[in-house]
């Protein structure tokens, strides 16, 4: 069970995920402007020739997704002791001086978090 700050931390990053798939998304739209992919620009007009479809845009969105969050629980399992990492490291909360890996194992928390909060 995760406690609130968990849960806003988890938002954050779920918030963070989508925007980001949002706006590549969008960056295939026909004379999209979007500054945050501008040094791209080459790419998406070469990506919007081709995912020129809804079908295959949809797609494209679930491969952002999924790239995304990957990455996202990669982070957490060094956060939570996995990996190639050779010191510790935690997310502490500056306010009450508690770790967010109290009683939870970040990146299992994380997907679980996306799979009941997808939509």
């Amino acid at each position: 069970m995760l406690n609130e700050k968990q849960r806003l931390f988890f938002k954050a990053l779920k918030d963070i995920k989508d925007k980001n798939v949002d706006l590549s998304v969008g960056s295939l739209e026909t004379n999209a402007k979007i500054q945050s992919t501008e040094h791209l620009k080459k790419e998406y007009m070469s990506l919007q020739k081709k995912l020129n479809s809804e079908e295959v845009r949809e797609a494209f969105r679930k491969v952002q997704n999924d790239v995304i969050e990957t990455v996202i629980t990669e982070i957490m399992e060094l956060i939570d002791g996995y990996g190639s990492l050779k010191y510790a490291v935690d997310l502490i909360d500056k306010e009450t001086k508690q770790s967010l890996r109290e009683k939870i194992e970040l990146h299992d928390s994380f997907m679980n978090y996306i799979y009941e909060n997808e939509g």
